[in-house]
């Protein structure tokens, strides 16, 4: 599902551009087969040495926590992408 900036939510697996990959999602909310990422679920980046929470921008939210979209960032300023 795309949010109004047309951005497809971001899943579990998905890539950053720092090359890590978003590793904790929501247990039940899928999309396309895959759990979806909110905000504060953990990103491993291997360039900032470390696991750094999602700061999901979007509209839209699951049990009152806000749904994450790809090109939204982590705390270490690592942008999503898709796997």
């Amino acid at each position: 599902m795309r949010d109004i900036r047309g951005r497809e939510m971001a899943r579990l697996g998905d890539t950053t551009d720092h090359g890590g990959v978003v590793i904790e999602a929501s247990s039940d909310l899928m999309h396309q087969g895959r759990r979806v990422a909110l905000n504060g679920h953990l990103v491993a980046c291997p360039m900032c040495h470390g696991t750094f929470p999602i700061v999901a921008t979007g509209n839209r939210t699951h049990k009152g926590v806000r749904v994450a979209y790809l090109g939204d960032r982590t705390t270490c300023g690592a942008t999503l992408m898709r796997a």
